[in-house]
């Protein structure tokens, strides 16, 4: 079995609902990046788990809930279940786009809890009255637990720009991605480059890389030159 869970936190608006229909699992946000390429993620090591908003924060799971102290204790005890039923010996929380906010947040609120944090097409630049406006000005380096963004240099989003994030991190780790194939809708949607589109497996495994190992490949998604050129590279060939 594997021992290190992924807590999933999708984009906006981050509301999956999940449920049970027939017996089965049903929910909303299946093409968002980290709910349709969490299977490149998972393997003998890493499993991933979605997580939801709570019941009551279905129709407004916004800022003000998850900068706060009840959803850093509500996801404290998802982890404690994940711990309990499922085995996990090491959890870590990765957001995407608007997840991004709870990821962040929660690096800071739960560092004695969680083994670290991923981030990926991080809001850097929210509007001043919109959602995410609480990354504005946040300082990632406070956190206590290591963390990875992980960001397309292409990002047509401008509120995710690869800029941004490439100025504000600091020293901490940053893979970017290049290449795209099937991009589609619009910029902040999840079938561009903003979501990754056609190089779901390879920032999937490029992520499990530095979960396990915190080795940083950088950039990958390139198309690879001749043999020896770059020991680096890496390609994805399709997207999913």
């Amino acid at each position: 079995m594997p021992s290190t869970a992924v807590l999933l936190f999708p984009g906006y608006p981050g509301v999956l609902r999940l449920r049970e229909e027939g017996g089965q699992p049903r929910y909303e946000l299946a093409g968002n990046f980290l709910v349709r390429a969490r299977r490149h993620l998972a393997d003998e090591d890493i499993f991933t788990v979605m997580v939801d908003c709570p019941l009551d924060r279905w129709s407004s799971c916004n800022d003000a809930y998850r900068t706060s102290a009840t959803h850093a204790a509500d996801v404290s005890d998802v982890i404690g279940l994940v711990k309990r039923e499922f085995g996990a010996r090491q959890v870590y929380v990765a957001g995407t786009s608007y997840g991004t906010l709870s990821s962040a947040m929660l690096a800071r609120a739960l560092g004695g809890t969680i083994d670290g944090a991923i981030h990926t097409a991080t809001f850097t630049d929210p509007g001043a009255d919109g959602h995410g406006a609480a990354l504005r000005d946040f300082d990632w380096s406070e956190a206590r637990v290591p963390q990875l963004f992980v960001h397309h240099k292409e990002d047509p989003c401008a509120l995710t720009r690869y800029a941004g994030i490439a100025a504000r991190r600091g020293e901490l780790p940053l893979i970017s991605v290049t290449g795209a194939a099937g991009v589609r809708g619009q910029a902040c949607e999840a079938f561009t480059q903003h979501g990754f589109v056609g190089r779901e497996r390879v920032v999937m495994r490029a992520i499990a890389d530095w979960v396990k190992d915190r080795r940083v490949t950088s950039p990958v998604g390139v198309e690879c030159p001749a043999a020896g050129a770059l020991s680096s590279c890496r390609s994805d060939q399709a997207a999913e």
